[in-house]
């Protein structure tokens, strides 16, 4: 029931076409039932009276109806149909805007695949439940009462008789709906695996290509496809049973008012015409009856589909504003994490690695300082990095911006100060213009191309087709990896944050390509606050401070001579790299 009520909430808004929408199925519903009601003066009057100025009216009569009865169900349908696209419309907006809040803890443990289900598959099966389930049972409902009220007024020994479908009918429904929901949203999980299969295929089709992988995909792909139609298959043995059963149970109750209402035409206690117009009545009030039986199967998936969308609304983000947050000031002396333990939890909130990725962390940076992050792979300096916009919270201690507590600030002014360049370059599927410019979007021309010029990436542009107006291709595929690398330089120039955290990635270019990313990357550098997580130990050299990690613990700090001199960690990683 609280789902029900949940989804009648985003029609709320459209109360006022909804309403006209239920008096167009209401007289829909009057006028099917009138028109039935004109087979007893047709039968008894014209063909058995001979009655013409009954036959003249009925001319009239019916067709009157029928093109009543065209107006009204299509501003029904197209009513429904328009709360439906508009609801939905709504519903969809919220559901992203709701993911915009998540935190990074959300996106590491939900697959994407199952993601994209919800705002797909999901979002459809709730739509016809909305555009369709209120004409199936208000119009078919009113007209199923319509109908009984008729078939009293003819009959009522008889109209007793053939409701006695009623609760036969209410069972079978009652049953197979369980099934079917049970049935439904396993159907959906299952496609959102489905989607991350293919997902996946699609974005890494060159890894598939190198290693010849193409049956041992096509074979991954099977198995989930099978499992899905299994599923589909549960689903329409519960969705197709439900209109043998109800024909079987009509069938039965009509052959009883055949027998017995054609024995009192025959002997005179009814009219024919009244007993043709009791038995189209009961045959049209068992066809409400077998559309709500067929309806059940597709509001079952509807209803499995919104409780996998309400859950994704229930969400609760990891990572949330304090009620009495503040603005953070510009920053000005120092970053400070104060023994600071961290472990990566899943998105339920339970944790999801055994060991600590951080544990008793202390480090002061001071504003203007360029600090290295160096240590083995897992020894925490990206997470450790990624604690300062707040993408994760410390599992116990703190850090704090000038001695302000970041989780006491607003989310915003914390990360308008904070530039990220990550190793693996995000770019949208949108033009030059707009990746540089989407940490400031108000940004004119002149801005954009400074910051491009400054990340040595103005020349590649003015070569691409349209300069900065080119389409780039989803995730920048239209451009090679330094010319990515040199874009997100850009993006991050234009910000022009105080705080910078650059995840180095220039081990994959060529040499000239690493040339113009080096060079970026210290203009970017200078006169700001940076944390540079460090892949090559060639890159720390001008660093102000290197700070070496291992299994989530600082082991060893000081400049480069200082610690090749300790011979520690540091000295054996720089021992491993210069052998390579």
């Amino acid at each position: 029931m609280k789902t029900y009520k949940r989804v009648l909430g985003y029609l709320r808004p459209y109360v006022g076409p909804f309403i006209v929408a239920l008096v167009c199925m209401g007289g829909v519903a009057g006028a099917n039932a009138l028109r039935i009601y004109l087979v007893k003066p047709l039968q008894d009057r014209v063909f058995l009276a001979h009655d013409w100025g009954m036959l003249r009216n009925l001319l009239w009569w019916l067709p009157a109806l029928s093109v009543l009865l065209g107006v009204l169900s299509y501003a029904q349908n197209y009513l429904m149909a328009s709360i439906g696209q508009r609801a939905i419309t709504d519903l969809r907006k919220g559901m992203f805007d709701h993911v915009q809040l998540m935190s990074m803890d959300f996106f590491t443990g939900t697959s994407s695949g199952k993601l994209m289900a919800r705002f797909t598959n999901d979002l459809t099966a709730l739509q016809h439940v909305i555009a369709r389930a209120p004409i199936y049972f208000v119009r078919d409902g009113l007209t199923a009462l319509f109908n009984i009220g008729f078939i009293f007024y003819l009959n009522w020994r008889f109209a007793l008789l053939t409701l006695a479908v009623l609760p036969v009918s209410g069972v079978i429904i009652f049953i197979l709906g369980k099934k079917l929901r049970r049935a439904g949203r396993k159907g959906q999980e299952q496609m959102g695996e489905l989607y991350s299969v293919i997902q996946e295929n699609i974005q890494g089709a060159p890894v598939v290509k190198a290693y010849h992988a193409e049956a041992l995909e096509s074979q991954r792909f099977q198995l989930s496809n099978l499992r899905f139609r299994d599923l589909g298959l549960r689903f329409a043995r519960a969705e197709t049973l439900s209109s043998p059963l109800m024909e079987m149970v009509g069938a039965l109750i009509l052959s009883l008012l055949l027998w017995k209402g054609g024995a009192d035409v025959i002997s005179g206690v009814w009219t024919a015409g009244s007993f043709l117009a009791f038995i189209t009545y009961a045959v049209m009030t068992y066809r409400p009856l077998k559309n709500f039986a067929e309806l059940n199967a597709q509001l079952q998936l509807g209803l499995a589909s919104s409780e996998r969308i309400f859950d994704l609304l229930d969400h609760v983000p990891g990572i949330q504003e304090s009620p009495a947050a503040t603005i953070l000031a510009p920053f000005a002396r120092q970053i400070h994490f104060e023994n600071v333990t961290f472990r990566y939890r899943s998105a339920d909130g339970k944790a999801s690695e055994p060991r600590w990725a951080l544990r008793s962390v202390d480090l002061n940076v001071r504003a203007g300082e360029i600090i290295a992050l160096v240590g083995p792979s897992g020894a925490g300096k990206t997470t450790l990095a990624l604690l300062l916009p707040r993408f994760y919270d410390p599992t116990s201690g703190r850090l704090c911006i000038d001695d302000q507590d970041i989780r006491a600030v607003t989310l915003d002014s914390l990360r308008t100060q904070i530039g990220l360049v990550t190793q693996e370059v995000l770019l949208f599927n949108d033009t030059v213009r707009y990746n540089i410019a989407y940490g400031k979007q108000n940004a004119g021309s002149s801005e954009i191309q400074e910051a491009a010029e400054a990340a040595n990436a103005h020349a590649f542009i003015q070569r691409l087709p349209h300069g900065y107006d080119t389409i780039i291709g989803e995730r920048g595929v239209r451009l090679s990896g330094g010319e990515r690398q040199r874009l997100s330089i850009a993006r991050a120039l234009l910000k022009n944050p105080p705080i910078l955290i650059l995840d180095e990635a220039t081990s994959s270019l060529d040499a000239e390509s690493e040339r113009l990313v080096q060079e970026a990357v210290e203009r970017l550098m200078s006169h700001r606050t940076a944390l540079v997580i460090a892949h090559r130990l060639a890159t720390v050299r001008k660093a102000d401070r290197i700070v070496v990690l291992e299994r989530g613990q600082i082991v060893e700090e000081g400049d480069h001579e200082s610690l090749l001199a300790r011979r520690g960690t540091y000295h054996r990683l720089h021992s491993l790299q210069a052998l390579e």
